[in-house]
């Protein structure tokens, strides 16, 4: 073969070649961006595969506080039973052990019979059982003016819900009923059968609202007044005048879940 065409062959090759491996600008371009998305592909799948479950740990982290809260429920209520028992026991302790009685005469039963036992001064009597209580009126606990040493001789309630039961009574302006004691945060039925046959509720002494004449934050305070309802009760009172009787109130104030105790509690 010929020495020029075997040269010219060869250049022919390498020309080939040399456009095969060269690339363009667009070209390296596409090429580095394919690679950077190679590398981001598998550096995620990596961390990925590799990275701890947060699972585990946050449930975990729910058992340990609903753990923590039954706990402290339960810690609360058995401090409650203690402190009744000590109580009781105290109480049994202080009573004096009676002589043998000697039988008693007609004449004599008839005097004892009618004689009203005198209390004690500044001393409060403990209702640890209701066969201790007697069908006297002046024993029962009025729940309007009893204070927190009053309600706590009753049995169950302790600091805890003597504070709470005269903290609610101030918001009311008073109970018209036992059953408003069911409102108290954490009282529940089982307490009120052990002091229902207890306590008694004397509703003259009820502070009341002046509807027309209090101010917003008074009137609000009520636990059975809305804050929508303040706002219609101040509007009309600027606007149209007085309100006059409950019909009016329940027509300004347009709702029709309200508790219809709240009438006790409202002047016009």
């Amino acid at each position: 073969m010929c020495p020029k065409l075997i040269a010219h062959n060869s250049l022919q090759k390498n020309k080939v070649m040399n456009d095969f491996l060269t690339f363009t600008k667009g070209e390296r371009v596409a090429i580095i961006i394919l690679a950077a998305v190679i590398f981001l592909i598998i550096a995620a799948n990596f961390f990925v595969a590799n990275k701890p479950s947060n699972v585990n740990k946050y449930s975990h982290n729910l058992d340990s506080i609903i753990a923590l809260h039954e706990n402290a429920v339960e810690e609360y209520y058995n401090r409650q039973r203690t402190t009744v028992n000590r109580q009781q026991s105290s109480s049994t302790k202080d009573k004096v052990s009676e002589a043998p009685r000697r039988q008693v005469t007609k004449s004599e039963a008839k005097v004892q019979s009618s004689a009203v036992p005198e209390p004690v001064e500044g001393k409060v009597r403990r209702f640890d059982k209701l066969s201790d209580r007697n069908t006297q009126s002046s024993e029962f606990i009025n729940l309007n003016s009893a204070d927190t040493t009053e309600l706590k001789s009753l049995p169950g309630i302790g600091s805890f819900f003597a504070r709470n039961i005269v903290e609610y009574r101030d918001k009311l302006g008073g109970f018209i009923e036992k059953e408003q004691l069911l409102e108290i945060y954490a009282f529940d039925t089982t307490k009120m059968s052990n002091i229902k046959n207890l306590i008694i509720v004397d509703p003259i002494k009820l502070r009341k609202i002046n509807v027309n004449n209090d101010d917003f934050k008074t009137i609000l305070r009520h636990p059975y007044i809305e804050y929508e309802d303040v706002k219609k009760i101040v509007n009309h009172r600027e606007s149209k005048g007085m309100i006059k009787n409950w019909e009016q109130y329940l027509k300004v104030v347009e709702r029709k879940d309200i508790d219809e105790r709240l009438k006790h509690y409202l002047f016009f």
